[in-house]
């Protein structure tokens, strides 16, 4: 039986820090059918240089329309039966890559893989993990799709995108979220891995990670970006007619969520403007919203984070 060819599509931009960590984590899962895509912004710091010292790469560098975009042109170039994306500041562990094929290989008619993900943090030169995150399974499944569905964490046949479609590239940063959420939508399911699949780096200058303090002048105000794409993007499943009634329940749900996210940000911020976005957007699929609203902020208060 051959063995699958993984392509793994990278969107790079003024990671040089970093980006050499991702790099080596694909190069060390001692798996021999691969190809690694890196897709760069036009980056303005030495991230070209140091890729240029790894020649199995491909490397196209050019101006894009964010994240996204750069994903959908690495899915244009990639040659593999097995796709996933990787981020600069992100690595996969060992025998990610076999544990992967031979999912794929058991069950020939999957389109999709869930594994274990872990979140973790550098200080002083080591490693503390933050959280685990479990696969994807029927346990609790649309939650867990519409509100943690550790997209990098998946691995995708390449039918899924010629029955779906690629990234929305109109998102900036829940664009990957969106992507699951539509695979749920047409009945797809992951097969699930028990075992970690991809590790997250937790840093200042993650697009999404370092979020908890919302009053922080320069996080607070990307916090309520993401929120504003998040309640967009719940509007537009919302809007689906007919949606399977646990996906229109989750979707509801999170969308109560996000609403209040950005509302008592946008509050803090003095955003009048994105307050009444927030708000809007709650009553729109929830006439409970104001309780919902307690309840949320009572939580975050007893967790004791900030709003």
């Amino acid at each position: 039986m051959s063995i699958p060819l993984i392509s793994i599509v990278t969107p790079s931009y003024n990671r040089a820090a970093m980006v050499a960590d991702a790099v080596e984590s694909v190069l060390a899962q001692d798996y021999p059918a691969f190809e690694h895509i890196i897709v760069d912004g036009a980056s303005s710091d030495n991230t070209l240089d140091i890729l240029a010292r790894y020649p199995h790469l491909k490397v196209v560098s050019e101006p894009d329309r964010g994240m996204y975009d750069a994903i959908n042109k690495g899915i244009g170039m990639a040659h593999g039966d097995i796709l996933a994306w990787l981020n600069t500041d992100d690595f996969y562990p060992p025998g990610a890559f076999t544990s992967v094929a031979d999912t794929f290989t058991t069950h020939p008619d999957a389109l999709a893989v869930s594994g274990r993900a872990e979140t973790f943090e550098e200080r002083d030169g080591s490693q503390r993990l933050i959280r685990t995150e479990e696969p994807i399974d029927d346990k609790d499944f649309w939650r867990r799709i519409v509100e943690a569905p550790v997209p990098n964490g998946w691995f995708f046949h390449r039918r899924i995108f010629e029955k779906i479609g690629q990234f929305n590239s109109s998102f900036r940063y829940v664009g990957d979220r969106h992507f699951i959420i539509r695979v749920a939508l047409q009945s797809i399911r992951p097969v699930p891995v028990y075992h970690t699949l991809y590790r997250y780096r937790q840093h200042p200058e993650s697009a999404t990670f370092h979020m908890d303090d919302s009053r922080h002048p320069i996080l607070g105000p990307r916090r309520m970006e993401i929120n504003q794409e998040d309640v967009r993007m719940m509007a537009e499943f919302l809007s689906i007619q007919n949606l399977p009634w646990e996906a229109c329940r989750a979707l509801r749900r999170a969308n109560s969520e996000y609403a209040y996210r950005l509302a008592a940000t946008a509050i803090y911020h003095h955003r009048w403007d994105l307050m009444l976005t927030g708000i809007g957007a709650g009553f729109r699929y929830n006439t409970f919203f104001p309780f919902a609203f307690i309840r949320f902020a009572l939580r975050r208060v007893l967790k004791g984070t900030n709003g």
